[in-house]
């Protein structure tokens, strides 16, 4: 892993476990379809989805929309993803790895929606990223935010490294974005936020 990647913490998923990253049980919980019902997902958006893994999210995205940043701080993730790519012959995801110098290495207002799913708690500055985020959204642009509840479920990461909802809408709230909703997805909660 390169040295300058962020979140170099021991908080980060484990790609050994990128299986239960594709599981069963997660489809229960994340249904990708469920999600981009949500999202109401157009043709013409441009999604970025930060901390792709090994792109549950992503193909499924790249069938609705002309184009797909899959952002990740682990190259290993990012390999994972561009197998499944060439695989299918996906030709509209681009792959981008996040560094501490670069966190989201796009140009400024250049996404209509940003997800980001059980990464909120990874994030070491969470002030930075919300900052980052803020800046790669375009006016209007959409902010989900798919993470786990912070109370013990059986599953997930220690709760006190968790983000609990309020907190998660207070730290985007200040950087200038407005609350839109939320969704109870069992383990996990789902705001959508807008520029």
């Amino acid at each position: 892993m390169d040295n300058t990647s962020v979140q170099k913490h021991n908080h980060l998923f484990d790609p050994k476990n990128v299986h239960m990253l594709e599981s069963k049980e997660r489809k229960i919980q994340q249904d990708p379809k469920k999600i981009m019902d949500i999202l109401a997902l157009k043709q013409t958006d441009i999604v970025a989805d930060l901390g792709c893994g090994s792109g549950y999210f992503t193909v499924p995205i790249a069938q609705k929309v002309d184009k797909v940043y899959a952002i990740d701080v682990q190259q290993e993730m990012l390999d994972v993803l561009e197998q499944k790519i060439r695989k299918q012959q996906i030709t509209n995801i681009e792959l981008l790895l996040s560094k501490q110098t670069n966190l989201i290495p796009l140009q400024t207002e250049s996404t209509t929606v940003l997800l980001t799913v059980n990464t909120l708690h990874e994030f070491q500055d969470k002030e930075q990223m919300a900052n980052e985020i803020q800046r790669v959204l375009k006016p209007h642009g959409k902010l989900a935010i798919i993470d786990f509840k912070k109370k013990d479920n059986g599953s997930g990461p220690p709760i006190s490294i968790r983000v609990s909802q309020q907190q998660a809408i207070q730290l985007f709230e200040k950087k200038g974005l407005t609350f839109a909703k939320a969704f109870d997805l069992k383990s996990n909660y789902m705001l959508v936020l807008q520029k």
